[in-house]
């Protein structure tokens, strides 16, 4: 993957973007990046993971709370130590409550046994008594 992004970098474009929606438990291990991503041409991209029933079905919650947009996580301040561009990504948080975020989709809700944790908050029809 790396060859490929170094293919279309050339000297003074802007950075190729490694984009990672984190979850609690997946580490990203700056020694494995610096092997094959070079800060200079590469930078990293950190976005909440969505609230989603293939999330919760599979036990995985945001590493990013996405109301916390300050950046201080302890996963930035290694990145950044290693030499990298970081980015924090935090979409418009009402997405979620919409159900209109990645990955997020109305028929599962409408099938589910149970609520989804910050996300479908709003009311699907008038005969949906859940609010």
């Amino acid at each position: 993957m790396a060859e490929y992004g170094i293919r279309f970098f050339k000297d003074g474009d802007r950075k190729i973007t490694l984009n990672f929606a984190l979850a609690h438990g997946n580490p990203i291990e700056s020694g494995v990046l610096l092997k094959y991503f070079d800060p200079s041409r590469f930078l990293i991209k950190i976005t909440p993971l969505n609230p989603t029933y293939q999330a919760m079905a599979n036990g995985l919650t945001s590493y990013l709370d996405p109301l916390q947009s300050d950046g201080d996580y302890e996963i930035v301040k290694i990145l950044r130590r290693a030499g990298y561009e970081v980015l924090i990504s935090i979409g418009e948080v009402e997405e979620n409550n919409i159900g209109s975020n990645c990955g997020q989709y109305l028929l599962k809700h409408l099938k589910a046994s149970e609520c989804l944790k910050n996300g479908y908050t709003y009311q699907i029809s008038e005969c949906d008594t859940t609010v």
